[in-house]
């Protein structure tokens, strides 16, 4: 038998924790730079959509939301790109066994992260 763990108001809660996170312009730019680098990856035959960007932005929210911040670091959106990139960049036949997770490493590798630093809290 299954068991319910939450219902829809505490689904819609978390749903709504996870949109009340920053993320500053830089981590902005810094996702739009990895989907842009799987469009230029010479083993990628097609790159991630702007989609994929924005999945990678909702995957680094709700990660920073599991470490209790309501801020994203540069370290949110790379443990984040590989699972919201990987499948979206399906290499070419050419390379053999390089694959989406592969590609989507070196590419967080390559591409030079923010030194981002949190905002201090508003005061209300």
């Amino acid at each position: 038998m299954l068991r319910t763990l939450s219902g829809p108001g505490e689904v819609l809660a978390m749903r709504a924790a996870v949109e009340r996170v920053e993320v500053d312009d830089d981590l902005l730019e810094y996702v739009v730079a990895l989907v842009r680098a799987t469009r230029a990856h010479p083993h990628v035959q097609v790159g991630a959509s702007p989609r994929g960007g924005l999945a990678l932005v909702q995957l680094a929210r709700a990660r920073a939301v599991l470490d209790l911040r309501d801020y994203v670091t540069p370290e949110d959106v790379k443990a984040a790109a590989v699972p919201a990139l990987a499948h979206r960049v399906p290499s070419s036949r050419n390379y053999g066994q390089i694959d989406g997770d592969d590609v989507t490493r070196e590419i967080v590798q390559s591409v030079a992260a923010p030194q981002t630093l949190p905002r201090a809290p508003v005061a209300s």
